[in-house]
């Protein structure tokens, strides 16, 4: 198949994507678009509510109510801030390529770079998967290393305001992120890669993105199973969490395989 039927496909796909469906434009950063799918503010308000109500108050007893409102909310944009800085990795290394984003989207796990060029080259396609998980890293790294010079030296720490809380939540988070987007399930970063190593050896783009879609769907079943035991058997608030992205992963993978499905049979 062509250069020319691939970016079709690709922009078609782009236009029927759920994500796309439901998101607002906020702006735009070195001339892409900047979207937030209504799922994010789901997953602000609920990062606000599990810190203020009860990480912040564990760890740092006696402090007034407002006081970790205020810092759920601080770290739940720091959330959204990371996601959008790890989806510009990724834009940065495309534009290498020549390749222009449509839009970035950011949803409540995360967000997607959407693009009416797919890289068929799987040294390329590896290079700009690892464009955004390389930047968590770096965040993370730094965030993580003044956290631990800060907290050593007794710096900004403060029993009104704990500042050192943010660096230490910026670094995990930023790991979390990194981390998350080099599973191996596609359409995710590391299904990407997955997908680039299967196209070096089998010497077909769409073979090779159907078998990533197939084992992503296989892992992210694991996933969902390990969400029910760990839900039955120690916390359910924890398996929930496991059992909603693995069901977020196998509606992406499902979506994307729909979408191919003519091209494969």
């Amino acid at each position: 198949m062509n250069d020319n039927k691939i970016e079709k496909l690709c922009s078609d796909i782009n236009k029927k994507s759920w994500i796309c469906k439901y998101s607002i434009f906020v702006g735009r950063i070195d001339r892409v678009p900047i979207h937030i799918h209504f799922t994010f503010a789901l997953a602000f308000i609920l990062i606000t509510w599990t810190l203020s109500s009860t990480i912040l108050p564990n760890n740092y007893p006696g402090l007034v109510q407002s006081t970790y409102i205020i810092m759920g909310i601080i770290c739940a944009f720091i959330s959204l801030f990371s996601i959008l800085l790890h989806e510009l990795g990724h834009s940065f290394v495309a534009s290498k390529y020549g390749i222009k984003f449509q839009r970035i989207v950011l949803f409540a796990l995360g967000g997607i770079a959407l693009t009416p060029n797919e890289i068929t080259d799987p040294k390329k396609e590896i290079r700009m998967a690892f464009g955004g998980p390389s930047i968590s890293f770096i965040l993370s790294g730094i965030s993580l290393l003044l956290w631990f010079i800060f907290f050593q030296n007794r710096v900004f720490i403060s029993q009104n305001f704990p500042i050192d809380w943010i660096l230490f939540y910026t670094g995990v988070i930023n790991l979390a992120i990194g981390l998350f987007n080099l599973l191996p399930i596609f359409p995710s970063d590391g299904g990407r890669i997955l997908r680039s190593f299967l196209s070096y050896y089998m010497h077909d783009y769409f073979r090779a993105t159907k078998a990533a879609i197939r084992i992503g769907i296989i892992i992210s079943i694991c996933i969902l199973l390990i969400g029910v035991a760990i839900g039955l058997r120690f916390s359910f608030v924890s398996g929930l969490w496991l059992m909603f992205v693995a069901i977020f992963l196998i509606r992406g993978s499902k979506s994307y395989y729909n979408q191919y499905q003519d091209l494969f049979s």
